[in-house]
This record gives structure tokens, C-alpha cells and sequence, in this order.
């Protein structure tokens, strides 16, 4: 039976239950367990926002069972999630590679996967290479190439060039230290404790603005960059779900020939209930959002853009923020908290559009192919991950980024003319299942195992290939 290793950033067990799980981390876990279900034998480990709390404790290894898999927890990590991490820490710390040089010795996996390197460093990179261990690596987003994840310049605009760091500094410096006292806090404190003191931290801070994080040079974050592009460069696979994301990975130096595109999936596909009935000429038509209030994942650029609509026929529901928000009364917009995987059908059943405004380059935008699972047309923008699978008057529409009158054009087609969307329902083609992502995975796994045992040295001259 052949051993896989996961390596990822996961959640304290037994989790917190106000921290909310992010789609990378269910995913990690999810293939984990389908892989095991595969008969691959599988470890995870995962570093966990767990923390003793103590100033001088160090990293160390906290083991449990879940389905069948064995996890293996990384506490005390000095690289909290986040931005607010020292660069030169996050390529190397020799607690971590010791642990990680631990682990594969007692596990002996025939071949690791990483998906995250937040909160673990880099050099286990060359931990793993140097025990001739075969080694692939997804890419969930852009972490490896930028400090802040997002490529996105003090969070507000894309960053097209890094500036060989002297843009970091000026990006990062500015971004609030709150991210951090609100991450250690969640995890310390039990939930009725981190609330109170939340509210009443919300209350004296509320006219004072917040700090910056201590800056570090333009030429730690280019040490950095060319670190973990060269990290990236020595492992035998790298995974995207995109072709744009896979273009910005070369174009930050990543070997092309490295990389093999493989789309996601969600294991939440599976129990998703296409919608039966087409949707009639009745009002109002009601748009959905999911991605919270960033800047980057467009919100106010759809707030602009629904403002535009007739407020009579169009109504707009947002998951993922409280249902306290408030914004213009006349607009016909319902906020809720984020859904659980259970409630999904039900939440999808309330909506006619999905739309994804981001003006970030999205590696691959997962909750578009869960609405399209559902039979929901999807309005998205034209940019990152999401052409690969929104196509243009077929399945939905593509909109230019940024651009609220465009948007807004786009919904109030559908408003004009409810029975388009019916129109697009059947034309809407079935997307890749969780299951089917998994064979090309597993695929993936044996075709690396097997070129290592074929003493293909040299992948970066033709192994893998653009699919």
C-alpha cells in the first residue's frame, strides 16, 4: 500500500468552534480522506493556530486519529497565520525542519504532498529533496510569491510588480496589526472570554488608527521571493487549478515545465441537488454573494453595481456577514452569517445568479462551480482562475474587473428578462466532481512515484505537462 504525506496549515484540535474552516483547509482534509478511501495510506500534517501560552515555547508535535488518518499537529509555530511573520523565518527555522526531518523518518511516506507552507517554512523543502522523497506541491493561492497572499498592493489593488521588495515594504507596513491580536486571541482565549474582550477593545480603539507592523527591508522580501521560487523549482510537481494562476507562478520564475493543471473540486458537490424546475418570469430575480466584505473579492463594486438595478425586481442576498450590517435602506439586499455545508441546498435554492466581482487574480473561484453543480448561472469577473470554467453567455457571463456599470449591465439582463435565466439552466454543462478530481490526483501521485523509480531526473524538460 503506497503512503502519502500531507503537509498543510489546518486548525487545533479539537477546533475552535469560532474559528471558521476556510475552503483550503476543507479541501485539505477532504482529500485526504478520499485518498484513503482510495487505498493510499495517508498523514497529515498540519500546523494547527494552537499555542501554549508562553513567550519561550517551542515548536512541538501533538498526534490524533480522525477517519482512519493519522494527524500530526505542529503547536508553538513562530510563523503565526498571516502577514506577520519575519521573511527570513518563513524560509527557514531549524525547529520546524528538525520535526519535519522527524517525521518523515518515522513515517516513511513514498510520496509528500504540500499544500501550505503558512506556518511551517520553506526549507522543508530541501528537507524533503534531500531524502530523495518524491514531492508535489498545490498552490491554493499565492503565498510562495507574496508575503500578504493575495497579490494585492496594501490590499486595494493588484501588484504587477513586487520591485524586487521595495513594494512589499510599503504594502505590508500599512496593513493593521489587529490580524494578529485578533488570531491569537481566537485561539487562547475560550469564545464567551474573546468576545467581551473584542467589544470592549472595539470600543477604545474606535478613534485611534491602527498600528503598523515593524517593518523589515526591501531586501528581506526579495531574499524571500527568490527563495521560495527556487524551493519551488526543486520539487517534482506543482499543482495549479488555473491556467492564469500557472502563468503567474512562470512569471514570478516558477518552471513551467513543472507545473500540471489539474481543476478543483469540492467534496461539497457531491451532495449538492442540481436545481429541477427552471426558473419562470417571476420577481423578484435574486442574486447571491458569498466572499465578505474585501476589497479584493469586489464588494463594493457589486454594492455599486445592485445600487444601479431596480430595486423592485432585483434582490440581493449576502452570506458571510453579520446580519447587523447596514447599508442604504432602499436597497433591496439581506445580509446573513456564512452557511454550513449541510444548509447548502437549502441557501442555493433561495438564489437565481451567483456573481463573483473579484478584482483579484482568484486561483480558481470553488463556489462558482458549486453554484453551477446547482444549475446557477454564475456572472464573474474576467480574471484569475475564473474563465477556465465560466464561459461567456453559455454557463453565465464574464465581466471586466472593477467595473460597476458592466456589472450592473450583466444583472439587469437577467432582471429585464427573468426567463434567461432558464435559458442558460440547460445550457449549463456538468463540471468536474470531487471524485473525478480525485483519479487525477491519485493519477498525479503514481505518474511522479513512478518517474522517480524510472530515475527520471530531470522532470523540468518534459515529465509533466499543461492538461
Amino acid at each position: 500500500m503506497a503512503k502519502v504525506l500531507y503537509i498543510g496549515f489546518g486548525i487545533a484540535y479539537p477546533p475552535s468552534p469560532d474559528i471558521k474552516l476556510g475552503g483550503a483547509i476543507v479541501y485539505q482534509e477532504s482529500l485526504a480522506e478520499a485518498v484513503n478511501a482510495c487505498g493510499w495510506e495517508t498523514t497529515c500534517f498540519f500546523a494547527g493556530a494552537q499555542y501554549t501560552p508562553s513567550i519561550r515555547s517551542r515548536p512541538r508535535l501533538k498526534m490524533w486519529y480522525k477517519n482512519r488518518i493519522k494527524f500530526i499537529e505542529l503547536c508553538n509555530s513562530p510563523n503565526i497565520p498571516g502577514y506577520m511573520n519575519s521573511p527570513d523565518r518563513q524560509c527557514h527555522n531549524g525547529d520546524i525542519e528538525n520535526l519535519t526531518k522527524r517525521i518523515l523518518a518515522e513515517e516513511k511516506p513514498d510520496i509528500v504532498h504540500i499544500h501550505e507552507l503558512q506556518m511551517h517554512t520553506a526549507s522543508i523543502i530541501d528537507t524533503i529533496v534531500s531524502q530523495r522523497i518524491p514531492v508535489i506541491k498545490t498552490m491554493h493561492n499565492y503565498y510562495d510569491i507574496c508575503s500578504q497572499r493575495d497579490l494585492m498592493y496594501k490590499g486595494k489593488e493588484l501588484c504587477r510588480d513586487f520591485e524586487r521588495g521595495k513594494r512589499c515594504v510599503e504594502c505590508l507596513k500599512t496593513l493593521p496589526i489587529l490580524s494578529l491580536q485578533k488570531r491569537i486571541a481566537v485561539v487562547l482565549l475560550p469564545g464567551w472570554l474573546y468576545k467581551i474582550l473584542a467589544g470592549f477593545y472595539k470600543r477604545i480603539k474606535r478613534n485611534k488608527k491602527p498600528k503598523s507592523i515593524f517593518s523589515y527591508t526591501a531586501d528581506h522580501y526579495y531574499y524571500r521571493h527568490r527563495f521560495f521560487v527556487e524551493r519551488l523549482n526543486r520539487l517534482d510537481a506543482i499543482h495549479c487549478s488555473s491556467f492564469r494562476s500557472a502563468e503567474i507562478f512562470v512569471e514570478h520564475g516558477v518552471f513551467r515545465e513543472k507545473i500540471v493543471i489539474i481543476p478543483n473540486s469540492a467534496k461539497s458537490t457531491e451532495n449538492i441537488s442540481p436545481k429541477i424546475l427552471l426558473r419562470d418570469n417571476r420577481y423578484p430575480v435574486v442574486f447571491g454573494y458569498v466572499s465578505g466584505k474585501y476589497i479584493s473579492r469586489g464588494y463594493q463594486v457589486l454594492v455599486d453595481a445592485f445600487s444601479r438595478l431596480d430595486q423592485t425586481k432585483a434582490k440581493l442576498i449576502i452570506w458571510g456577514i453579520p446580519p447587523s450590517e447596514t447599508v442604504d435602506k432602499n436597497l433591496n439586499m439581506e445580509f446573513r452569517p456564512s452557511f454550513k455545508s449541510k444548509e447548502i441546498n437549502q441557501a442555493f435554492r433561495e438564489i437565481d445568479v451567483g456573481v463573483i466581482p473579484s478584482i483579484w487574480e482568484e486561483v480558481f473561484g470553488l463556489i462558482g462551480i458549486e453554484w453551477l453543480t446547482a444549475k446557477i448561472p454564475v456572472i464573474g469577473s474576467n480574471m484569475g482562475g475564473i474563465p477556465d470554467w465560466l464561459k461567456d453567455g453559455e454557463n453565465g457571463f464574464l465581466v471586466p474587473p472593477n467595473d460597476a456599470v458592466e456589472l450592473a449591465r450583466r444583472m439587469e439582463l437577467f432582471v429585464k428578462n427573468p426567463g434567461l435565466i432558464a435559458k442558460i439552466q440547460q445550457q449549463i454543462k456538468p463540471v468536474m466532481t470531487f471524485n473525478q478530481h480525485i483519479n487525477k490526483m491519485t493519477a498525479l501521485y503514481k505518474n511522479v512515484i513512478n518517474g522517480r523509480k524510472n530515475q527520471i531526473k530531470n522532470p523540468e524538460n518534459g515529465f509533466f505537462k499543461r492538461t
